[in-house]
C-alpha cells in the first residue's frame, strides 16, 4: 500500500507595528496603583485560519507576565488587553493564545498594572522584555522578537505628617497644636515628624515671633516666654530660619523624627493665653 501523509498548514504571523513604550507614572505614595497600555500590531501570513502564541520572554529568555522594573523594588504583571482578537491566557504565565483569519492584520495590546508597591528612587527606571510570536505550543519563534520597553517615571516626593506618637507614616493621631495648658518653668511637650521621601528633601522650621510665645491679641511689646526646640535630638535655634537636607531610607513607613518643645523660665506674667506659629515645610529637592 502506498500513501501521503498530509500534516495541518503551518502558521505565521509578523509583528507589524512595534510594542509601544510604555510611560508608567508612579508616584509610590499614591493609593490607587499605577497602569498602563502597551499597544501592538501583527499580521497572519498563513493561507488558513489558524492559532499563534504570543509570548514575554525576560532576560533569561523565559517567558512571564510579572516581573519587576529595574531595581526599583515595583513589580508588575502584564494582561491581556482590549484589541481585535481575545488573547486567551495559556496555561504557561506570560504565553497568551490568539485566532488568526488569512492575511488579517489586528491591533492588539498589554494592559501594565502595579502589583507590588515601593518607593522608587526619583527619576527614570526602565525594563526590557522581548516578545515572539509562536506556533501555537512551539517553544521558540520562527522569527526574530520584538522589544518591549517598560519605562518607570516617579516624580520627586516628599510627605510629611505630625503626630503625637511615633510610629509609621500615617500611624497615631494627626497634631496641628501643642498646648502646655497652665505653663510652668521646663515643661516639655513631644511630638514627632513623620516623613517619607523618595529623594534627599529638605525640612524647614521657623518661629513666627522667633523663640517666644506671646501674649494673644497684645502689642509687639507686651511680656512673651521664651521656648526651646529640638529635633531627634538636635537643638534648633528658633530665633533664625532652620533648614536641614534629610536623605531618608526610601520606605513607605517612612521615618519618625521626635520634635521637643521645652519652656524656659516662666516667671510672673500678664494673664492670658501665650502662643506662637512655628511653620514646618518638607519638600523634594
Amino acid at each position: 500500500m502506498a500513501g501521503t501523509a498530509s500534516s495541518a498548514a503551518a502558521c505565521d504571523a509578523l509583528v507589524v507595528e512595534q510594542p509601544s513604550v510604555l510611560r508608567l507614572d508612579y508616584d509610590p505614595f499614591a493609593s490607587a496603583p499605577a497602569s498602563g497600555r502597551m499597544n501592538f500590531s501583527i499580521e497572519s501570513r498563513s493561507a488558513e485560519r489558524c492559532a499563534m502564541d504570543i509570548a514575554l520572554l525576560g532576560r533569561d529568555r523565559l517567558p512571564l507576565d510579572e516581573t519587576e522594573v529595574g531595581d526599583t523594588g515595583v513589580r508588575v504583571r502584564f494582561n491581556a488587553g482590549a484589541g481585535d482578537t481575545a488573547m486567551a491566557a495559556t496555561a504557561t504565565p506570560g504565553i497568551w493564545r490568539v485566532q488568526l483569519d488569512p492575511g488579517k492584520r489586528y491591533r492588539l495590546s498589554f494592559e501594565v498594572v502595579a502589583i507590588r508597591d515601593a518607593v522608587a528612587e526619583a527619576g527614570e527606571h526602565s525594563e526590557t522584555l522581548e516578545m515572539e510570536l509562536r506556533e501555537s505550543g512551539a517553544l521558540s519563534a520562527s522569527h526574530a522578537g520584538n522589544p518591549v520597553t517598560l519605562k518607570l517615571i516617579s516624580p520627586p516626593r516628599a510627605q510629611m505628617n505630625i503626630a503625637g506618637a511615633a510610629g509609621a507614616f500615617g500611624q497615631g493621631a494627626a497634631v496641628s497644636r501643642v498646648d502646655f495648658g497652665e505653663m510652668t518653668a521646663n515643661e516639655a511637650r513631644r511630638v514627632f515628624l513623620q516623613v517619607r521621601a523618595n529623594t534627599i528633601s529638605r525640612l524647614t522650621i521657623d518661629s513666627a515671633n522667633r523663640g517666644l510665645l506671646k501674649r494673644d491679641n497684645s502689642s509687639p511689646a507686651a511680656d512673651s516666654i521664651g521656648y526651646f526646640a529640638t529635633l531627634n535630638g538636635v537643638e534648633i535655634d528658633l530665633r533664625q530660619h532652620y533648614e536641614a537636607m534629610l536623605d531618608l531610607p526610601r520606605t513607605l513607613g517612612g521615618s519618625s523624627l521626635p520634635f521637643d518643645l521645652r519652656l524656659g523660665e516662666v516667671g510672673a506674667h500678664v494673664a492670658g493665653t501665650y502662643s506662637d506659629l512655628v511653620t514646618i515645610e518638607f519638600s523634594p529637592l
